[in-house]
């Protein structure tokens, strides 16, 4: 139930007949991982506290580096040198006094993903800035068959990626088991700041799509992003009937 001050608050959420009432009820009661507070998690992270996502568990190692704040805006100068769970935790709090944030500041590991199943979580955000962990992810997400939104961004472009998680879909190993991987990080490559938060956003976006039961493409797909020529193209990502991790 909704209280008069939430009632107000999601008010643009509300009037929207996709939404309405009993969507905003169904983004509360949801619970949201997100896995890595850097450049996608930041935006992605304020937004759907922002839409009013219940329950958030933010996971990621680092402390927060003034190197950080040209992109990842979830975190301030004042917080530099403190752990990105609390200082992420601080941000969203006083966003949203209705989102409950759980922190874990631990690199994400089996260990870590293993408290979490299709019972206690909705969906998962992967906002990770390496293949080890991704591959991880994905295979933590398939085994509980949890739906997966996943992003990268280096340079001038960006990638997503939405796995519903279906039995008849494909996942991350289907999409870069049999290609070479792509090589660099933004430490090496460096990175156009809102190129990141937009990745973020549609991140946020997608998951409450989600939530909501949208409108949502048969199967997964891949976005990419090039800034430097504002252009956008969708792949649909076919199951491979040979994966080890989904098939």
């Amino acid at each position: 139930m909704l209280s008069q001050s939430e009632l107000l608050q999601f008010s643009r959420h509300i009037i929207l007949p996709e939404i309405d009432i009993q969507g905003q009820e169904a983004i509360k009661s949801s619970h949201v991982l997100i896995i890595g507070l850097g450049g996608l998690g930041s935006p992605a992270a304020m937004y759907l506290a922002a839409a009013g996502v219940g329950e958030m568990t933010v996971v990621d190692n680092d402390l927060v580096e003034t190197s950080n704040l040209q992109r990842q805006i979830i975190h301030q100068t004042n917080t530099v040198g403190k752990s990105k769970t609390e200082s992420a935790r601080a941000a969203i709090e006083s966003l949203s006094p209705y989102t409950k944030v759980n922190t874990i500041s631990e690199k994400a590991s089996r260990e870590v993903l293993g408290q979490f199943n299709s019972s206690n979580l909705t969906l998962a955000l992967d906002c990770t800035d390496n293949f080890e962990s991704r591959f991880l992810i994905n295979e933590w997400s398939v085994a509980n068959q949890i739906p997966l939104v996943s992003a990268t961004a280096v340079a001038f472009s960006g990638q997503l990626a939405v796995f519903n998680r279906k039995q008849e879909d494909a996942c991350y190993h289907c999409l870069y088991s049999n290609m070479d991987l792509p090589e660099g990080d933004c430490t090496d490559q460096g990175i156009l700041s809102p190129v990141v938060g937009t990745m973020g956003s549609l991140q946020a976006t997608e998951a409450l799509k989600l939530i909501l039961e949208l409108e949502q493409p048969n199967g997964s797909f891949l976005l990419k992003y090039e800034s430097l020529k504002t252009t956008f193209q969708k792949f649909k990502v076919p199951k491979d009937p040979n994966c080890s991790v989904c098939s």
